[in-house]
């Protein structure tokens, strides 16, 4: 039974305008890969070529030149394998948190035994000057091994500036740089090399507009070396993905062909659209539906000085509603959107507007749909 279903008691034919935050709608020509029978990835080169092939469009979506390696497993399992891999018992680490994700790095990182300067700020803003002179501070003190930082807040619609953090990194001799930019890639530029990224974060299910069931990764060099140094062993460890992609045998699972194709084919939709394009594609649709928002009386949940993220808005649920109440009569209308995260549960929704679902027609209908079940009519 269907999220939709459960909501709205109407048939599961009843067209939805989907809206949420990630998994997004899958487009018909990458739902079609799921149809498709493949031979055995470890039978010849036909496996290798795809996958190579989605990891050089990946590396032009990301702006950089390191290596790109795509695990079978949703984005946390991404997350959880880079932080493992690359860290060990005592490791000093800052974490940088404006939101859910940020601050959930800390505690993956003390759960891994590490010592943890977690810079944890408001949910509703996005990494300012001030923010820097803390962060700067604080890195001079600690002098970690890893900075670890969110791009786009998911929860909190926001997305902080990663080359100020890059600069930083570098200024300071960090030697990682990790940054989380699962629901940015594809959606706005994450320009890995320019802000001297070790290890950019992707899952399948947001702007790349495929199923849960991939993470992607960046890894520079001396990531690399520092997994050779913690030599982490399980079945989300990285290391044993270098260089996977030169020989089928080398895999350390049987890889997912089903993925690895729709990735491709995901990606190389965005190149024939052409990266400032589908980024300019993202921007218009945020900027029109936070404006149709304060139309409608409805307040944004960062503040003003923020930047709101191009492929996330979230909004105050408005008066007279109630989280579950809000989401359920937008649903029954077609319109599904989700709800907030951790302290600010209860208190905002959001629209994903992320690959396919960055549509301005789309979003028209859906700015109708809520000004219809604010009015009650």
């Amino acid at each position: 039974m269907s999220f939709f279903y459960r909501f709205s008691k109407k048939p599961s034919s009843f067209v939805t305008l989907p809206f949420y935050p990630g998994p997004v709608s899958i487009p018909a020509d990458i739902r079609q890969i799921f149809a498709q029978d493949f031979g055995p990835p470890r039978m010849g080169e036909e496996f290798l070529h795809t996958y190579r092939s989605a990891a050089k469009n990946m590396q032009k979506i990301l702006y950089t030149q390191n290596e790109i390696v795509m695990p079978t497993g949703e984005g946390m399992l991404g997350l959880w394998g880079a932080l493992k891999s690359v860290l060990k018992i005592g490791d000093k680490v800052v974490t940088i948190g404006t939101g859910v994700f940020g601050d959930g790095f800390a505690e993956m990182a003390k759960s891994l035994g590490c010592q943890v300067e977690h810079l944890s700020f408001p949910h509703d803003v996005t990494i300012t000057a001030n923010h820097l002179n803390i962060i700067e501070e604080t890195l001079r003190r600690v002098q970690p091994l890893a900075l670890i930082a969110v791009h786009c807040e998911t929860p909190s619609g926001t997305l902080n500036p990663l080359q100020p953090l890059g600069g930083l990194k570098k200024q300071h001799g960090v030697p990682l740089f990790i940054v989380d930019a699962v629901s940015s890639i594809g959606g706005t530029p994450v320009n890995a090399d320019a802000c001297h990224v070790d290890i950019v974060l992707g899952g399948s299910q947001k702007c790349l507009a495929c199923p849960a069931d991939m993470s992607i990764l960046a890894i520079s060099d001396v990531a690399w070396h520092q997994m050779q140094t913690v030599q982490y062993v399980g079945y989300d460890a990285l290391l044993p993905f270098r260089q996977a992609s030169q020989n089928v045998q080398k895999f350390p699972y049987t890889p997912n062909w089903h993925g690895i194709t729709a990735l491709e084919k995901s990606s190389s939709n965005i190149l024939a659209e052409g990266l400032f394009a589908v980024f300019v594609r993202h921007q218009n649709v945020a900027v029109e539906c936070q404006k149709g928002l304060a139309q409608l009386g409805i307040s944004l949940f960062p503040t003003p000085e923020a930047i709101s993220s191009p492929t996330v808005t979230a909004a105050y649920v408005p008066e007279g509603f109630t989280s579950s109440q809000w989401q359920k009569q937008l649903a029954q209308q077609g319109l599904i959107v989700g709800k907030g995260l951790g302290i600010i549960q209860e208190k905002i929704f959001r629209l994903g507007h992320m690959g396919p679902q960055a549509n301005l027609d789309n979003l028209k209908k859906a700015l109708k749909i809520i000004r219809k079940t604010i009015s009650g009519k």
